[in-house]
């Protein structure tokens, strides 16, 4: 192994964490551009292990001998007869008496839920594997649980795994090995994908009446999903309520429900939940199906498994054969989505016609899209059910036909994509315009409404104020401007303009898209808490390529109340040449969580000998060039040149972080040296010493003596004997606490040294 040569007032070190930033403090998360793509959750999170069922050849051979340890769990599958598979409502229902469930997930999944009454009894690792053979500890452990159990004995055994396959014929087959009677041991069908079986996950049996049902259908509070066939949707439903269907028509024109996550309308359920969380958050979801039965288990399962709070979703009673429910119905048959990007495209281009239906309060604040219709049909306190609202209803009507007369698509713009759109489409059915949820259908729904960022954007009236890299980066230091760097924490805190603030839209899945997405509301509530003092000075937005980030920022202090002739955003963003060049202070956090990176990172202590011996980051390298009276005089950058130009392979395809007193003079300083010396890739670590995070990581831990004695094993000889540490001899002073000549002379005798001890490491 190849041995660095140092002098002796160098040191090396690990790392810890933290951040300094206006209100993120994630500084691992990886790079991230506005071009990302969003991150898709599985649907079958808490089983990453097994999704499918595996074939198993009918013509695979059997252990010749059975006494030998079971290598290939499949093949010796096919050699016994098992008991019928049973489905999860059977499992469910199972008399406890005679019947055991063995759930063989990782004892992991089996934490995170399981059935009521049922033994963790794995063959499952916790880290999600299968195991592979008898021996394994997990597959002994499950030999050994099932062995002369009394609760298994003289009953039948339901084994549930992950999607009921190979879990449960590996567990199969140890039991058969154990002595259990094969007739007897069965398969739940489809495992833990089933939507039987992650309902009864849940524990959960909350209820309301039809009647109660009927009587939100215009709440703010209560989202009601019609989870009935897509036929049955249009033949009537209650208003404004979402058809999200888990029941279907089969290829025999046979209605049935999804029966696992798996089935595609549990995928694009699930799908649809997951991009429109925001609409269920903070609110009671209701789910209406034909009964009240499988439809709306099903649906509760696949809503709680994809982000909604399970204490928060209903099943309406009796369903849609409740009476109150029926009488209720309306026969609008679907809504179709469009995005708010494509609404403006059309806006623009006029290939659609774009009707606002929220207040006039609300036009009124955000703005409206150019060449879209002003029609309320909310009043000004955002209500469909009152005086005015009917009123507003009976102008809709009246004046929408002299308003609309060419076939052209209707995008609806509405709140949040729900209530008003769905209003505004009923009643264009009256109107005896197309609402089919088919390809002929002209109406839309704008997918978020007024809470879709770029909506927002776009119907705020502004440009975004441009200025150039140059011009931003001559405007940091200014009294009279703020940059706001909006993207994500760790983009940041890896290299930003000196004194931005780190206010995020941005994160590992990409930039924030609504209103009541977490990005926006900590980006509200920091510019909303801050208000006083940022609305008196010119905002300057830096995000990844001055596009998607700057807008959804925009966006957002617009809806704060902002003055948007004072909000700017930087043309080109980080990716600006200006820009890129002067982004060299990096955050502390970021240092502190890349330290212990010592072959791709090298942290540069400049303060002066004394304070470096007083406190800092263990690891890092000393290399003065402030004396003790904080000046930095022309000797040490002599010998700080010259000691790069001697250790230059130390420095080289390394990112270097310089620490000096406040990320200032030293780090100036240090950073062109280094870049005469062909050294560039230098960031300065804001705030220098001054940091309460790196503060909080300072060691005194002294350089080691070179002329530390050892062994004839290489161990060291000075051990502290209470604590078993290493002791080392007080590093030797230079700079502040010696002549500058001493200094020189200290180097040269470094050299020296280098000379003298060849490979030898003298340094901790």
């Amino acid at each position: 192994m190849k041995r660095k040569l140092l002098p002796v007032f160098l040191s090396f070190a690990l790392l810890a964490n933290g951040s300094l930033t206006a209100f993120a403090t994630d500084s691992s998360v990886d790079t991230v551009t506005e071009s990302d793509a969003q991150t898709t959750v599985s649907e079958d999170q808490e089983n990453p292990e097994e999704t499918t069922q595996e074939e198993v050849s009918e013509d695979e051979a059997v252990p010749a001998d059975e006494s030998d340890a079971i290598t290939d769990f499949e093949t010796a599958y096919k050699a016994y007869t098992f008991g019928a598979n049973v489905s999860g409502p059977d499992a469910i229902s199972a008399d406890k008496n005679t019947v055991a469930v063995l759930d063989v997930r990782s004892s992991v999944n089996y934490d995170i839920s399981h059935l009521e009454g049922s033994f963790s009894t794995p063959v499952f690792n916790e880290d999600g594997s299968i195991i592979q053979t008898s021996e394994d500890a997990t597959a002994k452990a499950f030999t050994k649980t099932v062995t002369n159990n009394a609760n298994f004995q003289n009953k039948e055994l339901y084994l549930l795994c992950n999607s009921g396959a190979r879990g449960a014929r590996a567990a199969a087959v140890l039991l058969q090995r154990a002595g259990y009677d094969t007739s007897r041991i069965h398969t739940i069908t489809g495992g833990a994908t089933g939507l039987e079986v992650r309902y009864a996950f849940l524990g959960t049996n909350n209820a309301v009446t039809g009647a109660e049902a009927v009587a939100a259908v215009d709440s703010n509070d209560v989202v009601i999903v019609d989870v009935r066939t897509k036929e049955n949707f249009a033949n009537g439903h209650l208003k404004n309520s979402l058809s999200l269907p888990v029941f279907y028509l089969n290829e025999e024109g046979k209605q049935v429900v999804a029966e696992t996550n798996q089935d595609p309308y549990a995928k694009t359920f699930a799908e649809y939940v997951q991009a429109n969380l925001s609409t269920f958050s903070g609110k009671k979801v209701y789910v209406l199906c034909n009964s009240d039965q499988r439809g709306a288990r099903a649906a509760t399962a696949l809503l709680a498994d994809n982000g909604v709070d399970p204490n928060t979703i209903y099943t309406i009673t009796g369903g849609a054969g409740d009476k109150t429910v029926q009488s209720a119905f309306v026969t609008v048959d679907g809504y179709k989505f469009v995005s708010g990007t494509d609404a403006i495209a059309a806006a623009k281009d006029g290939s659609a016609y774009i009707i606002d239906v929220r207040s006039s309060k609300a036009q009124t604040k955000t703005g409206t899209l150019k060449g879209s219709i002003s029609q309320s049909l909310f009043d000004d306190n955002n209500k469909l059910d009152t005086a005015e609202a009917e009123a507003l209803e009976k102008a809709f009507i009246k004046e929408i036909p002299s308003k609309i007369t060419e076939d052209k698509p209707i995008y609806i713009i509405c709140n949040s994509g729900a209530r008003g759109a769905q209003k505004a489409t009923l009643l264009l059915s009256k109107l005896g315009y197309n609402t089919s949820i088919k390809e002929d259908g002209k109406v839309y729904t704008i997918e978020n409404g007024a809470k879709g960022l770029e909506l927002l954007y776009a119907m705020s009236g502004t440009d975004g104020n441009a200025v150039d890299g140059k011009t931003a980066v001559a405007a940091v230091g200014k009294d009279d401007v703020v940059i706001l760097d909006v993207r994500a924490t760790g983009n940041y805190g890896s290299g930003h303009l000196k004194g931005s603030m780190s206010t995020p839209v941005f994160n590992a899945n990409g930039v924030a898209k609504t209103t009541d997405d977490q990005l926006s509301k900590d980006f509200t509530k920091y510019v909303t808490d801050n208000k006083a003092t940022l609305e008196k000075k010119e905002l300057y937005l830096l995000c990844n390529s001055g596009a998607s980030g700057a807008r959804a920022a925009t966006a957002l202090l617009k809806s704060a109340g902002y003055d948007l002739a004072k909000v700017h955003t930087i043309t080109g963003g980080a990716k600006d040449a200006d820009v890129k060049a002067a982004a060299i202070y990096v955050s502390d956090t970021h240092v502190i969580n890349k330290m212990a990176d010592t072959k791709n990172y090298l942290i540069l202590d400049v303060r002066s000998t004394a304070s470096y011996t007083k406190g800092h980051l263990k690891g890092s390298l000393s290399l003065p060039l402030f004396d003790k009276d904080n000046k930095l005089p022309d000797d040490l950058a002599k010998a700080f040149t010259e000691y790069v130009a001697a250790h230059k392979a130390d420095f080289e395809g390394k990112t270097i972080y310089v620490l000096c007193n406040s990320g200032a003079r030293g780090a100036a300083k240090a950073t062109q040296l280094l870049k005469e010396a062909g050294i560039t890739n230098v960031f300065t670590i804001e705030n220098g010493a001054k940091s309460e995070v790196i503060q909080k990581h300072f060691v005194t831990d002294p350089v080691a003596d070179p002329d530390t004695k050892k062994d004839n094993n290489g161990k060291d000889n000075n051990k502290n004997l209470n604590n078993g540490k290493t002791t080392t001899a007080a590093t030797t002073k230079t700079g502040d606490t010696a002549p500058i000549a001493a200094l020189a002379v200290a180097m040269l005798a470094a050299l020296g040294a280098i000379i003298a001890f060849g490979k030898k490491k003298i340094v901790k």
